[in-house]
């Protein structure tokens, strides 16, 4: 890779993402700088990553001059002029896209001329969030999957202004850090959380029309598809995330009226201010409590699989429809983003491609939702 050997990397936000790079970047033998909004948040990340990194040297991970070393190379600031020698920065605050404009002009001249800037963002396009032309050659999208440390997946977003040397920029630096990448246009961002949306919506309709409780559709789910159900991954996101980043993602959709049971039943819960798992309560109350699920009939079961399958495996096919990446490189994006051992494709194959189309079809002859429209690649 031809990064500098001493690059330094700015973080901007302490939130979830924010800490979770941070940590992730703190394994790699780079100069860091974290900033942060005030001096009590200063002081509480100060003192965590102190207690980290010595609670590493007595256990033996780390000797006494690397964690000299990591000490003197990581600054935790509240002053984004402390950014002034980063060679890349990241910016990780809330998913805002006014506060994060301005944050871009208010960082602005406090970055040499070479400086890359990458957003975390994960519903909006990068082209929204800088005006001046300088920067907008230096600025990309680098969607980072939570947690860091598990997903070896990252989306690198350009737009129409990004220039060729930050591509090489953002690309080497990922190369360096060990994530996998798949690069995309800003017009076609956000693939993978955008894959899953239609199956996501599914489950909310399924919950609707089909009257099955939330923790049955997730027990479903964990038995059938994924390691996770969908509504105790809305509640671990944060309901207010979720909701800004579906709202993004179709609000330029045909199909409104599929996706507004979801968009309605988030709404509910924010007004009941509901948040997930950071306010205590979303889809679930916590600490989760109570008897366990009692799962319906096996037909049932199976149908509610076979349909929430058949949209997840639907939606990649429309994603490879768009020839931007190899199946290969999707296939193993989602396989990382969801922690399973095969992907859709493979799933297809096993299925049988005929089964899952007709199943699609019957759905979209009796609603006329693009949503259930097959892939023509199926």
């Amino acid at each position: 890779m031809s990064l500098p050997p001493d690059i330094q990397i700015g973080i901007i936000g302490s939130g979830l993402m924010g800490t979770d790079i941070f940590y992730y970047l703190s394994g790699f033998d780079c100069r860091l700088v974290w900033i942060c909004i005030d001096e009590e948040e200063r002081r509480r990340l100060v003192s965590a990553f102190k207690k980290k990194y010595d609670r590493m040297f007595r256990n033996g991970l780390i000797d006494e001059e690397g964690l000299r070393r990591k000490k003197q190379r990581v600054l935790i600031s509240t002053s984004i002029g402390d950014l002034k020698d980063c060679s890349i920065v990241i910016e990780t605050i809330h998913e805002e896209a006014a506060d994060k404009a301005r944050l871009f002009d208010d960082l602005r001249p406090f970055l040499s001329n070479n400086a890359v800037v990458v957003t975390n963002t994960s519903s909006i396009q990068p082209s929204l969030l800088v005006s001046d032309e300088a920067m907008r050659k230096r600025f990309a999208g680098l969607h980072f999957f939570y947690p860091v440390k598990m997903k070896n997946i990252v989306e690198l977003i350009v737009t129409d202004h990004t220039g060729e040397d930050t591509k090489r920029i953002v690309g080497d630096f990922t190369d360096y850090i060990d994530r996998f990448r798949l690069e995309m246009h800003e017009d076609e961002a956000f693939m993978l959380n955008r894959l899953f949306l239609d199956f996501q919506a599914q489950a909310f309709r399924c919950h609707r029309d089909d009257g099955l409780d939330v923790k049955v559709i997730d027990a479903i789910v964990r038995k059938y598809i994924f390691p996770v159900g969908v509504f105790e991954f809305f509640d671990a996101v944060g309901i207010d995330v979720m909701r800004r980043s579906i709202v993004n993602y179709t609000g330029t959709m045909a199909d409104s009226d599929f996706y507004s049971p979801m968009i309605d039943c988030l709404d509910r819960l924010l007004g009941e201010k509901k948040l997930g798992r950071k306010s205590g309560a979303g889809f679930y109350p916590y600490p989760v409590e109570g008897p366990p699920v009692q799962m319906p009939a096996a037909d049932v079961q199976v149908r509610t699989a076979s349909l929430l399958r058949a949209m997840y495996i639907n939606s990649a096919f429309k994603a490879l429809e768009k020839n931007i990446w190899p199946q290969v490189d999707l296939e193993y994006a989602v396989k990382e983003y969801m922690a399973i051992d095969k992907g859709p494709f493979t799933l297809a194959v096993e299925i049988g491609q005929d089964a899952i189309k007709g199943l699609l079809n019957r759905y979209y002859a009796k609603t006329g939702f693009e949503a259930y429209r097959p892939s023509l690649l199926l």
